[in-house]
C-alpha cells in the first residue's frame, strides 16, 4: 500500500480534492468526484477500484482500515482539520475515495423509464434514485437543469445507486420524448388519478422541478397527465414523495397485480 501524508492546504492534491469536491463544472472536465464515507466506498469497490483513499487520521476503526487494506490504490493521511476543511459535512466520516466517474450501460430491457426535469435538490433526487433502484426501474433521464448526479451531496442522499443504475444526464427531453417508442406521461396536480390508470409495462413519466413543476413545452408532447388524490388544502406534496408512490405504484401493477 502505497501511504503518503498532506501536510498544508497548500498541497496541489489536495487542492484539487477539494476543486472536485465543491465544483460541478472541474468534475465534470476531469471526470472525477469524491465519495464521502465508508459505505459510499464499499459499495462502489464491489464492482470499481478507487483511484485514491483519503483518511482521516484522527479517526480509526476496523470498517476503515479494511477498505484502506482491501483497495489497491494509493491513499493519503490527513490531520483532522484538513479533512473536515475538504468536505461538506459538520462532522467527519474518516475516509474518503477519489474516484474515475463509472460509465453504466444502458438496460437490454424496456419497463419505466423516469424522465426528470430540473430536480435541483441532490436530496430529493438521491431519494428518487434510491426508490427506483428498490422498484426495479432500468433507466434514468435527466435534463440539464437538474442537479449534479454525482455531487457528494446526491451520491450521500442515493446511497450510491449511480454505480449500477444507468442515467443519462443533460438531456432534451423534448427531443428524447419525440424519439421514445411508447406512451409519455406526465404526473401533475391535474389528470386522471393514479389509482384508477392502468399502466403500460413499458412506458416513461416526467417528474417536474420543485419549484415551477413540468416545463409546459414538454406537457405538450405528452399523452397523458396523471395526478395523486390529494386533501383539498393540500397543494402539492414533495416531487421525491411523489415520485416514489408513482414507482410503488407502477410495480405493484406490473409485477404484483
Amino acid at each position: 500500500m502505497n501511504e503518503k501524508i498532506i501536510e498544508s492546504k497548500s498541497n496541489d492534491f489536495y487542492k484539487k480534492l477539494k476543486k472536485i469536491y465543491s465544483n460541478s463544472s472541474y468534475r465534470k472536465n476531469q471526470n472525477q468526484t469524491i465519495l464521502d464515507g465508508p459505505h459510499l466506498i464499499q459499495s462502489f469497490s464491489q464492482n470499481f477500484v478507487p483511484l485514491a483513499i483519503i483518511k482521516d487520521l484522527s479517526l480509526s476503526n476496523s470498517e476503515i482500515e479494511k477498505i484502506i487494506s482491501e483497495s489497491n490504490c494509493p491513499y493519503y493521511n490527513l490531520n483532522h482539520e484538513l479533512f473536515i476543511e475538504l468536505s461538506d459535512l459538520k462532522s467527519s466520516t474518516g475516509v474518503l475515495a477519489l474516484i474515475d466517474i463509472p460509465k453504466i450501460e444502458p438496460p437490454d430491457t424496456d419497463g419505466l423509464t423516469i424522465l426528470l426535469d430540473g430536480i435541483q435538490d441532490p436530496g430529493n433526487l438521491g431519494s428518487i434514485l434510491r426508490t427506483a433502484h428498490a422498484t426495479n426501474v432500468k433507466s434514468i433521464v435527466m435534463s440539464e437543469t437538474c442537479a449534479d448526479l454525482w455531487s457528494p451531496k446526491t451520491l450521500r442522499g442515493s446511497q450510491g445507486i449511480q454505480f449500477s443504475l444507468y442515467c443519462a444526464v443533460n438531456q432534451d427531453l423534448n427531443k428524447w420524448i419525440l424519439n421514445y417508442d411508447y406512451d409519455v406521461m406526465a404526473l401533475t396536480t391535474s389528470g386522471e388519478s393514479l389509482f384508477k390508470k392502468i399502466l403500460n409495462p413499458n412506458m416513461a413519466i416526467i417528474f417536474g422541478s420543485e419549484g415551477r413543476g413540468i416545463s409546459k413545452s414538454l406537457i405538450k408532447n405528452v399523452a397523458d397527465n396523471i395526478s395523486l388524490p390529494m386533501s383539498k388544502d393540500v397543494e402539492s406534496i414533495n416531487v421525491a414523495a411523489a415520485a416514489s408512490v408513482f414507482m410503488y405504484e407502477f410495480n405493484r401493477q406490473v409485477n404484483f397485480g
